[in-house]
């Protein structure tokens, strides 16, 4: 099995079998839930968690695109 979520300069925080902690070039952490299926593992990439700089806000999109934030 190879899992491709990688791009140059990114580093891999953790690894559970639950999810896959990847720290990005830039700095930000993506959390990237791994889901177990019939036909094997695949990579949750509609729920992906970023945790990146700021002012302790948490973003997210709804179905419509708007962003919610919570202070």
């Amino acid at each position: 099995m190879k899992i491709r979520i990688l791009h140059k300069g990114d580093t891999v925080l953790n690894i559970t079998k639950e999810f896959i902690a990847v720290r990005r070039k830039n700095g930000e952490v993506d959390l990237i839930r791994l889901l177990n299926e019939e036909g094997g593992v695949r990579v949750d990439i509609e729920n992906i968690v970023t945790i990146g700089f700021g002012d302790n806000v948490v973003e997210t999109k709804n179905e419509n695109g708007v962003i919610v934030s919570n202070f």
